[in-house]
């Protein structure tokens, strides 16, 4: 947990805030705080800012709240991700809200079983908890929003225009040709689409390709879902940023010059 998130009637009445529960045992716990030590705090889909801890009694913990920094923006990209086991799925949803994606849609490859739509994992409850513990990694407030599509015919025939913008569409394919790292793109916002475990199938891979999807491969060798997920949006971001500066490569990182040592320096010889 690197952000204490508050719930907005949390903050409503006071500056002061009293917890008693993950978040409280989390900070006796794990950061092992004190009265006097200071916390990063942020309202859900509201603003940042410090805490300090005021008072600790038992197992609760007493926050005086400083939220002065502005509202960070929400995230303007899009992820299309097809349902997978349920351990796998929270995993991915927890990863995609920390990378910063603004919307994601779950959908049902037919290589997915369906027996998997019925998991506890696809209940607005659980969903929550997961896109609650990316934003806690990754400092941020926002949540995404979280579509569920059931059907994969619904999804191209109906929904996918509504959801999709028509640029900067990707869909990750292990026998693409292109590497994300060097696929075109434009300072547009990002929607790349994920298959299950094994990958799309090939009439869904084509049916996305119809629709201005360009397949993209994250590297040679098979990773799981997460960390494809990880590896494409960064690497497709990268492309982005690319575009945004022209094409050209950011420049270097400057470096500090190595200072000499005491001895005078001499040539090698």
């Amino acid at each position: 947990m690197n952000i204490v998130l508050l719930d907005t009637a949390e903050t409503s009445s006071a500056s002061e805030v009293t917890l008693s529960d993950d978040r409280a045992r989390h900070l006796l716990r794990i950061l092992k705080v004190k009265p006097g030590s200071s916390v990063r705090v942020g309202v859900l889909d509201g603003p940042q800012g410090r805490a300090e801890v005021v008072r600790i009694e038992g197992r609760t913990v007493t926050l005086r709240c400083s939220l002065d920094q502005p509202t960070p923006p929400p995230g303007v990209d899009l992820l299309l991700l097809a349902f997978a086991r349920p351990k796998v799925l929270s995993r991915c949803l927890e990863h995609a809200t920390a990378l910063g994606f603004g919307r994601i849609v779950l959908f049902r490859s037919r290589r997915v079983e369906k027996s998997h739509l019925s998991s506890h994992v696809l209940e607005p409850a659980s969903i929550a908890v997961h896109v609650r513990r990316g934003l806690e990694q990754s400092r941020r407030t926002h949540r995404p929003e979280v579509h569920l599509v059931e059907r994969f015919r619904v999804l191209i025939e109906q929904r996918l225009e509504e959801l999709v913008p028509q640029d900067n569409r990707f869909v990750a394919d292990a026998d693409a040709p292109e590497e994300a790292a060097l696929a075109p793109s434009s300072p547009a916002p990002l929607s790349l689409v994920i298959g299950p475990e094994g990958g799309l199938l090939e009439h869904e891979l084509a049916a996305f390709a119809e629709r201005g999807f360009r397949a993209v491969r994250a590297g040679r060798e098979p990773l799981r879902v997460e960390t494809a997920l990880a590896y494409l949006s960064g690497q497709l971001r990268g492309a982005r940023l690319r575009a945004a500066l022209g094409g050209a490569p950011p420049g270097p990182v400057p470096r500090s010059p190595v200072p000499c040592s005491p001895a005078p320096c001499s040539p090698a010889p």
